[in-house]
């Protein structure tokens, strides 16, 4: 491993002596997943004038860091998990093998955890959220939904994604029903007309049994993301307590929780409008664009969709988010309360981790950002500290 840092940069830069070369293709034979990643940006010119930007960083000690640093990733990346990231995800892999973590920020991927690191603060592991949903229908009954399900679909009754019915057409009344996720919870919901909605932890959706009239109407807090299927004559409306989205097909992400100031809706297909529910206008979006209402007004703004649509992928996915944000984010999956030192809460996090590793996994990455980060837990209850 020694001169690795400097070994990829002159890969990709096609300057390795034969030699150099040699060594390279003993590493790429032990970790292949890192030679396929790392083929792929040679092309990029992007990566290639970076490169020379940070050229000042590779002296002794810089280098000596970063090969330490990826060998915890190699060691702790699970099998299969680089290959099937999407674009983002491989170039700053590869981007931070080469400069990053002395550059403002961290790219860290989902790892398994690892017997000998320390866990002096923790008293209990806190699992991952999984499936998991309340139904109430009209008469205000509640039904607690399988986590053996990912979902249910609507179609006169009410049936799980396997077939398997959940409540039978004589007892859901021609009404609204409300499909709630708790804490730690997510769940996909196939409407009547064909609509498919993910719905992240924390989340509650109102819909109809069956829409009848010239408009389909829901009404959404929390977050979830929707595949909205395609009426020209009968448009998709969705209500949130900040705005409204009317589409008539489309695929797009909102994310308005009532505890955030701002609420989010990024387009991955078609397009949308979007009202402000106080009257401040409107906004139609393209796709890769995000709209951001708060009581201030409407913007719109260029979006990453892979981060947008990170949560329903089965990842978090950090950029440039404070601690604080994050930590809501956290508290909602995880089911926990989290208690930030007032000196960390606007502390900037670039990286990335499965949505599936427990809580532990996820402050191990959060504590590379700085190591002086230490946190302790108490039951549910999560104190962050520096």
């Amino acid at each position: 491993m020694n001169h690795l840092i400097p070994l990829l940069k002159d890969y990709i830069n096609g300057l390795l002596s034969p030699e150099d070369n040699e060594e390279l293709r003993l590493l790429f034979t032990k970790y292949p997943d890192l030679k396929k990643i790392t083929d792929e940006l040679k092309s990029e010119e992007g990566i290639r004038e970076l490169l020379l930007e940070y050229e000042y960083l590779f002296d002794a000690d810089f280098v000596k860091r970063e090969e330490d640093n990826l060998n915890y990733i190699l060691t702790h990346t699970r099998a299969g998990d680089i290959k099937q990231r999407r674009p983002w995800f491989r170039y700053a892999i590869v981007a931070s093998i080469i400069f990053c973590f002395g550059i403002g920020g961290y790219i860290l991927y989902p790892f398994v955890s690892d017997s000998s690191s320390s866990t002096e603060q923790f008293s209990s592991t806190i699992p991952a959220g999984n499936n998991k949903a309340i139904l109430t229908l009209a008469n205000g009954e509640e039904i607690l939904l399988s986590s053996e399900h990912q979902g249910i679909v609507i179609d006169n009754e009410v049936r799980y994604d396997g077939g398997h019915t959940v409540v039978d057409q004589d007892l859901v009344a021609r009404t609204q029903l409300l499909l709630r996720t708790p804490r730690g919870g997510q769940y996909h919901v196939t409407l009547s007309d064909g609509t498919k909605v993910w719905l992240n932890a924390e989340s509650k959706l109102v819909y109809p049994v069956t829409f009848v009239g010239d408009r389909r109407e829901v009404y959404l807090e929390g977050e979830g993301y929707f595949e909205v299927a395609s009426d020209k004559k009968k448009p998709f409306i969705v209500k949130t307590e900040k705005e409204q989205v009317e589409v008539l097909g489309t695929h797009f992400n909102i994310n308005s929780y009532t505890d955030e100031r701002i609420s989010r809706v990024g387009l991955l297909e078609g397009s949308v409008k979007v009202s402000p529910a106080r009257g401040q206008g409107s906004e139609i979006l393209r796709p890769g664009q995000q709209s951001l209402v708060s009581t201030t007004g409407i913007s719109v703004e260029t979006v990453d969709m892979d981060e947008c649509l990170a949560w329903k992928n089965g990842e978090f996915m950090f950029n440039n988010e404070s601690l604080e944000s994050i930590a809501r984010r956290l508290e909602r999956w995880y089911d926990i309360d989290i208690e930030l030192s007032p000196r960390i809460k606007n502390i900037v996090i670039w990286g990335a981790v499965s949505r599936y590793e427990d809580f532990d996994t996820v402050m191990e990455v959060i504590k590379r950002i700085d190591k002086r980060i230490t946190y302790s837990m108490q039951g549910r209850r999560t104190v962050v500290m520096k």
